[in-house]
Parts: structure tokens; C-alpha cells; sequence
């Protein structure tokens, strides 16, 4: 036999119990990108865990290692897991202590399944074995992104949410002393379970909370962004409106200066041309606005980025068709334009001059549509929401105020990198 006595049985339980869990704080934890570093820490753990229980069992027995496992064996692997982690270490102790909890449920469970079943000890040990199996490959496969992707919008307050594993642990490390005496009564089985409901409410309860804090800050934040992007562009259609005065002064000073010249050549009078010339202070023109479209908003905001496009050596392509009715707020669909083109400029100023290209199409008919394409080089991924991932804090405003504008006005929006070409479409 495997088990020819209870205490064979009990140091498997032990260690099975060790690395199960901690092959579940493994599967939900982002690691660091050095592999080899990984590797060589989380091998030494295992090499060091496995030596070291042997060498305990063999020279102190079973109850000393059983005493010390916690910090002899479990604690070393909590900590080399974190060495490869990347996160922080509140968190690392909230999923530590929420995987613990999650585990003493798992091995109560198979206890009171196998008593029900009266397996020996052996279908208890392979019951075990398979269930910690079970849960390693669900978390890794089903809910590790599920998981990091709540968890790491959430920034504070770790210490504090800790507290919900550690307030049940010992009551459940309490029924996982005596579990035999639970299966003879069924209350406190159900008492068992009805605790682990609270639990999982509880959980639910909490991040729900949180995440609906982290919304309301990210549209917060969202609608600031906006706000400030309003200003500025309004700012500069009053400057451009300023400017489009001004020039359509030089043009009627130039106008009197053409026919005062007319009239001299008419004359044959070339050295009071000559003259009138050189003192004409309508010399000085002001190049004309170009005009994309009959909303002053939207025009100057053109007229900056593709201004802004030209002086860093950038081919503009344009197929326009905008009404002079727009479907919302000039305005705001003036910064989704202002924010789709500063990050096509971005991405060309990074090519080769001869690879710069930004295309621009918009229409109007049978929906208000706009798509703005221009070339990239490297790897561009997307997050669950769409968007392109960033490797820097600093960056994604820009197409986070986009998505903004899109929930705000029910518009379609839909990025994507194919063929070397990124792209970005707005449909209203």
C-alpha cells in the first residue's frame, strides 16, 4: 500500500496542500518578463522545499515538520513567488490570503466527499491530488485575466481588503481541524457552505464597490480631460476667427494696392509702380485659412493638426464629405479628431520621412463615419475594451477620451493594427 499508515497519509496531505496552493497563487499572478530569473528562484524554492521536508521527516517526524511547515515551507514559497511577481506587496499578501482561504475550503470538501463516499486513504490522497489540479488549470485558463484585470485597476487600499480573507480564515481553519465531526452533522455542513455564500458576496460585494469608484474617477478624470480639450479648441477657433479677419484686411489692402498698380500701368508709369511697391505695407500677406469644412470649430482644429502634419514632413490624404449640420457638439467631435490625429502624428514621426503618411475619410451618408489610418512599426496589442495597450502611464489619454466620447454619444468605435497600417473609425 501507498498509505500503510495514517502518518504516510498525512505528510502527502501536507505537502500536496503546500504546493497546491501555492500553484494556485501562481496561476492568478502576473510575472515578471525574466524568465531565467523566474525559473532559477521558483526552481531553488522547490529543490530547497523538497530537501528540506525530507530531512525534517526523517529526522524530527511528523508532527515538528507539521508545526514549522508553515513557516519552514509555505512562507519561503510565498516569498519566491513574489521575486517573480509583478505587483506590489499588498497585493501579493491579499491573493496569498484569499488562495489560503480558498484552499482550506477545497481540502474540507474533499474530506467531507470522500468520508460521504467512505473512500480510503488512498481515493482521499488521489481525490486531493486531482482537485487541486482541477482549480490550478480553471484559475490559469478561466480566470486569470478575469482576475488581473480587476485587480490591477486597483490601486489602494490592499491592507484593508486583506482583512476579508483573514476574518474567515479561522473559521475555517477551525472546522478543518476536526472535519470528521461535520459529516455527522449535516448542520454544520450546511453552515459550512452558507459560510463560503457570505464569502463569495462578500468578495463580490467589495470589488464591485471598488470598481465602480475606479469607474466613476476614470470618467471623472475622462470628462476633465474633455473639458480642457474644449477650452483650448474653442480658444483657438476665436484665435483662427481673429486671424481670418485679419487676413481678409490684408487681402482688401492688397486689392487697393492691385488697382492703384493697374491704374499706374495703364499710365506706362513704371518707376511710380516701382515705388508704390516698395512702400505697400500690404506686402506683408497672411496666407489664406484653408477651409475643410463650414463649422469654425472643426475647420481649426483641421487646419492646427494638418498644419502640424505638413511641418513634420507627413503626406495628408483626405476624402471628405462633413455637412455643415454636425450630429453633436462641434466641439467634442473636434477632440476626438484632435486626439485620433495627434497620435497618427506621433506614430509617422517616428518612421522614416518617406513612410509618413496619415489618410483621412470621412462621410456622412447613410451615418456620420470618420477613419483616420497612418503606418506604424513594432507590436501594437489591445486590451478586453478595444483599445491599443500602452507600454507608459503617460500615454492612452488620448484614445481613452475617444472611448469616452463614443459611451457619452452610444457611437461605434474600433481600433485596429493590420497589415502595417493602425486604423481608427468613429461612427455616429
Amino acid at each position: 500500500m501507498i498509505f500503510d499508515n495514517n502518518m504516510a497519509y498525512q505528510t502527502y496531505r501536507v505537502l500536496i496542500s503546500i504546493f497546491g496552493t501555492l500553484g494556485m497563487i501562481i496561476s492568478i499572478t502576473p510575472m515578471k518578463k525574466s524568465c531565467k530569473r523566474n525559473l532559477l528562484i521558483l526552481g531553488s524554492y522547490i529543490v530547497y522545499a523538497v530537501v528540506f521536508s525530507s530531512l525534517s521527516l526523517r529526522f524530527f517526524g511528523f508532527l515538528p515538520f507539521l508545526r514549522s511547515a508553515v513557516l519552514t515551507v509555505s512562507l519561503p514559497g510565498v516569498i519566491s513567488i513574489y521575486m517573480t511577481a509583478d505587483t506590489t506587496v499588498s497585493r501579493h499578501i491579499f491573493k496569498c490570503l484569499s488562495q489560503l482561504l480558498l484552499s482550506l475550503y477545497l481540502i474540507i470538501s474533499m474530506t467531507l466527499v470522500n468520508t460521504l463516499f467512505k473512500g480510503t486513504l488512498l481515493s482521499s490522497a488521489i481525490l486531493l491530488l486531482f482537485a487541486y489540479a482541477a482549480m490550478i488549470f480553471v484559475e490559469f485558463f478561466f480566470l486569470r485575466n478575469y482576475f488581473l484585470n480587476r485587480i490591477e485597476i486597483i490601486t489602494r487600499g490592499w491592507g484593508i481588503l486583506a482583512l476579508i480573507p483573514s476574518s474567515f480564515l479561522l473559521f475555517v481553519m477551525a472546522l478543518a481541524l476536526y472535519p470528521a465531526h461535520y459529516t455527522q452533522t449535516p448542520s454544520f455542513v450546511i453552515l459550512f457552505y452558507l459560510t463560503g455564500a457570505v464569502i463569495l458576496i462578500i468578495y463580490y460585494a467589495v470589488f464591485q464597490y471598488l470598481l465602480t469608484q475606479y469607474q466613476y474617477q476614470l470618467d471623472k478624470r475622462n470628462v476633465e480631460i474633455l473639458e480642457i480639450q474644449m477650452q483650448g479648441i474653442k480658444k483657438h477657433a476665436e484665435d483662427t476667427k481673429r486671424n481670418a479677419e485679419e487676413v481678409r484686411r490684408v487681402w482688401q489692402d492688397t486689392h487697393q494696392m492691385l488697382s492703384g498698380i493697374a491704374t499706374l500701368a495703364r499710365e506706362g508709369n513704371a518707376e511710380a509702380i516701382l515705388s508704390f511697391v516698395a512702400e505697400s505695407s500690404a506686402l506683408d500677406l497672411l496666407a489664406a485659412p484653408s477651409h475643410y469644412c463650414s463649422d469654425p470649430i472643426l475647420n481649426a482644429t483641421l487646419t492646427t493638426y494638418l498644419g502640424k502634419a505638413e511641418k513634420s514632413g507627413i503626406t495628408v490624404k483626405l476624402h471628405f464629405s462633413i455637412p455643415e449640420i454636425l450630429p453633436v457638439d462641434s466641439a467634442e467631435l473636434s477632440i476626438c479628431f484632435a486626439n485620433a490625429l495627434e497620435n497618427a502624428i506621433k506614430a509617422c514621426e517616428k518612421l522614416p520621412e518617406n513612410e509618413r503618411k496619415i489618410i483621412i475619410s470621412c462621410i456622412h451618408k447613410p451615418a456620420f463615419m470618420f477613419e483616420i489610418k497612418n503606418p506604424y512599426k513594432g507590436q501594437i496589442t489591445f486590451g478586453k475594451n478595444g483599445l491599443p495597450n500602452s507600454n507608459r502611464t503617460d500615454h492612452g489619454i488620448g484614445t481613452r477620451s475617444i472611448m469616452a466620447f463614443c459611451e457619452k454619444h452610444n457611437a461605434f468605435y474600433d481600433f485596429s493594427a493590420e497589415g502595417g497600417w493602425f486604423r481608427v473609425m468613429i461612427t455616429l
